[in-house]
């Protein structure tokens, strides 16, 4: 067996009942908070997930809603994508979440604008689908090793993304589950063993 499958399937054999249940309703979960922030909004659910995954790089998810709120009232305000207060995302992502803002209602247009393979996953996992987002704690679990997210090794290229996605998706298939939920799964387990506030 592949030492990445190895690897991943070891966080998951150390996943507790809570935290198998947690990862396997974490995307469902987040969905909601996209509903209800898209509720209050008066927007379309897919416009509010599509900035949610804009303004995701580096961002717990306990602040990613939230700075989602600052980005879609700044740009229905009217406000300077650069004059946001006290926004935590990437000036180059809050700028991605207004052009998500400015985009057609269309999962085609909104993950065109999106770009990056990790947030196009991003959205589409809390949209309902299969896709897998390698983040820098995916990556770490892979491998086997802890390393700090803004490490630049953690600058996951195309081939390496391709080659993770295609590990937990195998690693998916031997446990009969899917590869999204493998992949929260071993998140929230990797959270509790290597105590990662979120």
């Amino acid at each position: 067996m592949d030492k990445l499958v190895e690897n991943i399937l070891s966080v998951y054999g150390k996943a507790n009942r809570q935290e198998l249940e947690d990862g396997r309703k974490w995307y469902k979960r987040a969905k909601r908070q996209c509903k209800a922030l898209a509720t209050e909004q008066g927007l379309p659910v897919r416009t509010v997930v599509g900035v949610v995954a804009a303004t995701s790089p580096n961002l717990a998810w306990s602040r990613n809603v939230h700075t989602a709120r600052q980005v879609v009232q700044g740009f229905s305000q009217g406000i300077d994508v650069a004059d946001i207060e006290n926004c935590s995302a990437y000036p180059a992502n809050r700028s991605k979440g207004y052009k998500v803002m400015a985009t057609a209602n269309r999962s085609d247009s909104i993950t065109k604008v999106l770009n990056g393979p990790k947030i196009t996953a991003f959205y589409d996992n809390i949209m309902g689908g299969d896709s897998v987002t390698i983040d820098g704690h995916a990556r770490n679990i892979a491998y086997a090793e802890r390393l700090a997210l803004k490490d630049k090794r953690l600058s996951i290229h195309k081939a390496e993304y391709d080659k993770l996605a295609s590990a937990y998706r195998r690693a998916a298939s031997l446990l009969g589950i899917k590869a999204s939920v493998l992949q929260a799964i071993t998140w929230t387990t990797w959270r509790r063993i290597n105590q990662i506030k979120v």
